[in-house]
């Protein structure tokens, strides 16, 4: 632990120092107070006595009186008229004090007959604030149980001898030792992560549009399709560089953690807290946030399994969940991942060429983005449009995605519109957007969706799907509903693009190694392709690829919301909804195709079609897949 300056240690003897130096200030502050909260509540009370028209419970109402009276007087440490000249010491000061304010915080006080003037229960809170001025804030207070001081905390103080009692010699610790030890050092966690997200600092927050400013960066990733190449020739030697540093795990390592990991979600399945515990200890020996693949990826494990041992999963997975990542931190996030894998790029560039096809027929295009997000897919059709000499088709844009925890639910679907607002200007295209914060989807009604009559409709859901509840939830399932809501819209084209991801089974052994092999192969692959040190790549790996693990090993119910499914069980839900395949466009294939085999590694990964789905994937398995659907009984223009 870091030293403490004598100046601020509190020992035993300074506090009494202290104390005797402030006697008379504290007591003339607590005096004054004392007396014009008890006068004014005493009066309070006798006016709801005169208040009262039965008489017949007047005597007992004064004993209750009586009795308030007596132990306002005891706590100020006075005599009683009608009660004994002593009074019980026992309690000490703090204690009176204590209840005291309890009591007298419950009312709201005013004096007719003592001429009083009238007074709040947050006037005396505003006064004993004041007093309090004068001694240390108890948030700053610590316990050091080996130095046995009471001290001041130094915000560069850190170890566990401030926080947690230490045992002299070796103590036995039983289960339920070990359970409270693990759930105290989870909510220490989420604690931290309240300082880190700012809520106990009430600090205003920066503006919108200071956050959200279009910049050149925004161009330089969202225009101009070009820069990727180079960006990609940088990870490729910033890799190569790497490699030379570190010496790769071999087989028999990474074997090791995976065995590890899965002998722990069996300890924690049978509520074995020893046991968990002391793997959990072990996989974090073997684990770290800088390390290869295998280490990071147990680092995020480790930290799933302690939270569901501990019951804290929920929350913990909550409170990431309602971190704040800036735009811009997004924006550079967004850009690493289109220049080292080519699913994103692919999908989005066959999506914007087909919708830039249809704008060609129509004055107005209206396009429904179910998962909006940050709206980074739609600047490059704002410009199509502008390129193609198409400046008289207005373009509409209905932006639906998950509120916002805190005062702003509408805060990131509002900023995402103003963004696209500057680049339709920018572009001189006639432009027209609409926000909506939404938490089921499937209540959005198509009034809502303010749908006219002959405007091209495009639906669009890009990996969103996935986060919306199924079966589990309800048995008429929200996915379904959604569906059955796209197909009521009647669009020209239901853009579907999906995770193509097993579903998870709702017993925790078979969900947990569902898991273990997904994750395995998304760590690997960012190990592969980009350096360790990429600061994009560590917000990806601690931020969002953590959360979504924690909530697939430590949530239950309603909580659990990460449950993908297989592109065939989408089909299924597609055709179900009663909507049908719309063959692809081989001609924006094939230029695909051209994309992923001139700039990525195409030895790595593939691209396939299969039953009208755009498959894509690395080391032969599936990882994306992409399908465009209409109603059955709708044609397509």
């Amino acid at each position: 632990m870091g030293s403490i300056p004598e100046n601020q240690m509190l020992t035993e003897d300074k506090l009494e120092v202290l104390s005797g130096k402030d006697q008379q200030k504290k007591t003339l502050t607590s005096s004054n107070y004392s007396n014009i909260a008890l006068k004014a509540t005493l009066n309070f009370i006798s006016q709801i006595l005169l208040e009262e028209d039965a008489k017949d419970t007047f005597s007992h109402e004064e004993s209750v009186v009586n009795g308030m009276e007596k132990l306002f007087y005891d706590i100020l440490s006075k005599k009683h008229p009608d009660g004994p000249d002593t009074v019980d010491e026992s309690d000490t000061l703090e204690q009176k004090q204590a209840y005291f304010h309890s009591v007298v915080h419950k009312f709201s006080y005013q004096s007719d007959s003592d001429n009083l003037v009238t007074i709040n229960a947050s006037e005396f809170d505003k006064g004993v604030e004041e007093g309090n001025k004068c001694l240390p804030s108890i948030d700053q207070l610590i316990v050091n149980f080996k130095a046995k001081k009471l001290s001041v905390a130094s915000t560069s103080e850190q170890g566990d001898d401030l926080v947690r009692v230490d045992f002299d010699g070796e103590k036995e610790k039983d289960e339920n030792f070990v359970r409270n030890q693990l759930r105290d050092k989870n909510k220490s966690n989420i604690d931290d992560l309240d300082h880190l997200e700012g809520r106990k600092c009430k600090v205003s927050a920066p503006s919108l549009e200071e956050t959200a400013r279009r910049s050149n960066l925004f161009d330089e990733v969202l225009l101009k399709h070009d820069n990727y190449k180079q960006e990609l020739s940088n990870l490729r030697k910033a890799v190569q560089r790497e490699a030379s540093k570190f010496s790769e795990n071999d087989r028999e390592e990474e074997e090791d953690i995976k065995a590890l990991l899965i002998q722990c979600s069996h300890a924690v399945y049978a509520n074995d807290y020893r046991m968990a515990e002391n793997l959990i200890k072990l996989i974090r020996n073997q684990s770290s946030l800088d390390g290869d693949w295998t280490q990071r990826m147990a680092f995020a494990f480790a930290d799933a399994l302690e939270a569901r041992l501990t019951g804290t999963g929920s929350e913990l997975w909550r409170r990431l969940s309602a971190k704040r990542i800036s735009t811009l931190e997004i924006l550079k996030i967004a850009q690493l991942i289109i220049t080292f894998c080519p699913f994103a790029r692919t999908s989005i560039y066959y999506a914007n060429r087909t919708i830039l096809n249809m704008a060609k027929k129509t004055g107005v295009l209206h396009i429904v983005d179910l998962g909006i997000g940050f709206g980074f897919q739609w600047p490059s059709v704002i410009q199509g449009l502008s390129d193609q000499n198409m400046k008289a088709t207005k373009l509409r844009i209905t932006g639906v995605d998950f509120p916002r925890p805190g005062f702003r639910p509408a805060e990131l679907v509002e900023e995402t519109g103003r963004r696209l607002e500057d680049y339709a200007r920018s572009f001189n295209v006639p432009f027209e957007y609409h926000g909506m914060a939404s938490k089921n989807w499937e209540t959005i009604s198509l009034d809502d969706l303010k749908i006219t009559k002959g405007e091209v409709l495009i639906v669009n859901c890009f990996w969103c799907l996935k986060h919306i509840g199924d079966e589990a939830v309800s048995l008429n399932s929200p996915r379904d509903q959604i569906l059955q809501l796209i197909y009521k819209m009647k669009p020209h084209i239901f853009f579907d693009g999906v995770h193509n991801i097993q579903s998870f089974s709702p017993f925790f052994i078979t969900r947990f190694r569902q898991c273990l092999n997904l994750y395995s192969a998304l760590f690997e692959i960012l190990d592969i392709l980009v350096p360790r040190d990429n600061k994009q790549r560590q917000t990806m790996e601690r931020h969002f690829m953590a959360r979504d693990i924690l909530n697939v090993l430590a949530c239950e119910g309603s909580d659990w919301t990460m449950k993908p499914e297989t592109y065939k069980q989408w089909h299924q839900r597609n055709l179900r909804a009663g909507l049908e395949p719309i063959p692809l466009d081989l001609a924006i294939v094939k230029e695909c195709r051209e994309i992923l085999t001139e700039a990525y590694n195409n030895k790595i990964f593939f691209m396939e079609e299969d039953g009208n789905w755009l498959l894509q994937g690395w080391n032969g398995r599936v990882f994306d897949a992409l399908s465009t659907w209409k109603p059955k009984s709708a044609q397509t223009s």
